[in-house]
């Protein structure tokens, strides 16, 4: 009998034990409540349809129903996909006493239809009143064997608030005709404390919420081949900090920045409520209209609450500058080589890029002959430059004007007084402008007005008669005539006989000497001397005499000295007969009175 009675022990010892564990088990059971953890995910689309990655899992998996179910810190999503069989459903939540067996102002009810109507109510008593849907937005779409329905739920309307512990009641109930479904499996319309809960495990917040809160433009219009600066502003919208954050930027189709917070120094992490400022400079622009688009994306986290802050845009345009030039038609201008020829007087237009620019104006221009137009500056917003060739720092549309001045040729020829050409030394002359020339130019370019030639040196003297003043509108021929003289000096005897072989000392009006010596018919030729008085000394035979001669009004002077080889023998001769007759008449007159003597002279000597 003791060994009986020691395994019965031990058996009833073991039954007990299961016994309780069961009990523990069963009551366990009874305690818990049916409960639905909702993660923080991305929108999904209320569309009736339940779309890959729209939600992580699948929350209810049974034979009338499968429910998927997420929120985004403001939204409560559930998407249903229920048999045919269903006619109506009903989502139940109590924001009240969880066990509580009545309806208070805390249990709210949505009751939907396969044929797209849905209710809102509250609860009363052991009644459910209606009113209005407000802010629900649900959509359904029915199929051949299934209808499903997708719903957004705003999460203060069921009284939650981010970063706040909160379970609700929760219950599905399900009916058709002749059948009724429930989740939990005993739950009742009209007793809260039957349903089930709903929880979040990040306490209905929001994780990651970056925003693109603003794109900003340094200019809205500029001119190509400028740069531009671009500004992001980044913020936390979130509750939690970003680890790093993805900015991706393009122009037009152009990829500029794919680059993360960190790799660019910016802030990282970036804080709750937290602003990060991120400059990029597009450099040489093209000329057009362009786009700029940017993304960011928030890094290492779970998900982004609302991507549709992660994008923004905007628009500038970029044109060419305009450089307007006038001056005189027919005058050619360039632009870093680029020629064009002003037409009239509306001018010509360049177009072209941000940046240094040379411009160059042509020197000269001769429409026709005889006339020009000769380059005197660039005036450009009352400053002026006078070089043809002006740097432009091109920033934005230029005006100038290239001004010239108006030019006649004048031709001067020089001739003496028998119209023979002859080169002055050079000349001296006064212009309209009161600018004096002193040169030897045959052909001066001048301006129109009066033309004052005021001395012509030659030989050391002023050749002008007096100051002669021409007026210039065209072209002009000017010829201008000379104290300038040629002629002759011819010695003679008192008979007339040319003297050969005498010396001529010449002082001319410009106390410049020379000596000649005459030839067979007494003469010396003086060409080529300034008109005056001339000093002349003749030698000859050992006799010197010096006249004055006025070499200007008589070009043909003849000189007659009192001695010669001629006049010698002449006189020899003569003085012969003469004495011999004196003689004879001395002798044959004696004692007479003698007679009165008188002389001539043909040269007066100095």
């Amino acid at each position: 009998m003791r060994r009986l009675r020691k395994p019965f022990a031990n058996s009833m010892i073991i039954l007990l034990i299961i016994m309780l564990l069961a009990a523990g088990c069963l009551l366990l059971h009874a305690s818990a409540e049916p409960e639905l953890s909702i993660p923080i995910y991305k929108s999904p689309r209320v569309d009736g349809a339940v779309s890959s990655g729209e939600y992580p899992v699948e929350q209810l998996s049974l034979p009338w129903v499968k429910t998927y179910a997420v929120h985004n810190g403001s939204h409560l999503f559930f998407a249903m996909v229920l048999n045919n069989a269903c006619r109506t459903v009903n989502l139940l939540f109590n924001t009240g006493v969880l066990n509580s067996t009545v309806l208070t102002v805390g249990t709210t009810r949505l009751a939907v239809n396969r044929s797209g109507v849905l209710k809102y109510f509250y609860g009363h008593g052991d009644e459910w009143l209606e009113e209005s849907a407000g802010d629900i937005i649900f959509r359904i779409v029915n199929g051949t064997v299934s209808w499903t329905i997708e719903l957004s739920i705003p999460l203060w309307k069921l009284d939650v608030h981010p970063n706040t512990p909160r379970t609700l009641g929760f219950a599905l109930i399900a009916s058709g005709v002749g059948v009724n479904y429930s989740w939990p499996a005993d739950a009742l319309l009209s007793n809260p404390s039957s349903w089930g809960v709903v929880s979040s495990p990040d306490n209905w917040a929001t994780r990651c919420d970056i925003m693109l809160e603003g794109v900003y433009l340094d200019k809205e219009s500029l001119i190509a081949g400028s740069n531009l600066t671009l500004v992001l502003v980044l913020r936390n919208k979130g509750d939690a900090a970003i680890p790093d954050y993805l900015i991706t930027i393009m122009l037009d189709d152009a990829l500029l920045t794919n680059t993360t917070g960190s790799q660019l120094r910016l802030k990282t992490p970036m804080l709750e409520s937290e602003r990060v400022r991120f400059e990029k400079t597009i450099t040489n622009v093209t000329a057009g209209i362009h786009v700029v688009k940017i993304w960011v994306k928030a890094l290492n986290v779970f998900y982004d609450s609302n991507e549709d802050n992660n994008f923004g845009q905007a628009s500038f345009t970029a044109r060419l500058a305009k450089i307007s030039v006038f001056s005189i038609p027919g005058v050619a201008v360039e632009l870093d080589g680029k020629r064009q020829e002003i037409m009239d007087e509306t001018g010509i237009v360049f177009y072209t890029t941000y940046g240094t620019k040379t411009l160059r104006a042509q020197e000269t221009y001769s429409p026709t002959e005889g006339v020009r137009y000769v380059f005197t500056g660039w005036k450009q917003k009352g400053l002026t430059t006078l070089s043809p060739e002006i740097v432009l720092n091109v920033e934005g549309d230029l005006e100038l004007t290239a001004e010239y001045r108006k030019e006649y040729l004048v031709n001067l020829s020089f001739v003496d007084k028998d119209n023979a050409p002859f080169n002055p030394t050079f000349y001296i002359c006064m212009f309209s402008n009161n600018t004096v020339y002193n040169g030897t130019l045959r052909s001066i370019w001048m301006t129109g007005g009066s033309f004052r030639l005021t001395m012509v040196k030659y030989a050391g003297l002023n050749v002008l008669d007096e100051a002669r003043i021409e007026h210039v509108d065209a072209p002009r021929e000017i010829r201008v005539s000379c104290s300038i003289v040629n002629g002759f000096i011819r010695i003679v005897d008192p008979f007339s006989m040319p003297i050969e072989g005498a010396e001529l000392k010449i002082i001319f009006a410009n106390n410049t000497q020379a000596k000649y010596v005459t030839g067979p018919s007494g003469t010396v030729n003086i060409s080529r001397v300034a008109g005056g008085e001339l000093t002349v000394t003749v030698i000859n035979l050992g006799y010197s005499a010096t006249v004055r001669v006025s070499f200007l009004t008589e070009r043909e002077v003849t000189i007659k000295i009192p001695m010669s080889m001629n006049v010698v023998l002449i006189i020899i001769g003569v003085f012969s007969i003469v004495l011999a007759v004196v003689v004879f008449k001395i002798l044959r007159l004696k004692g007479r009175p003698a007679p009165r003597k008188t002389e001539e002279y043909e040269f007066e000597e100095l």
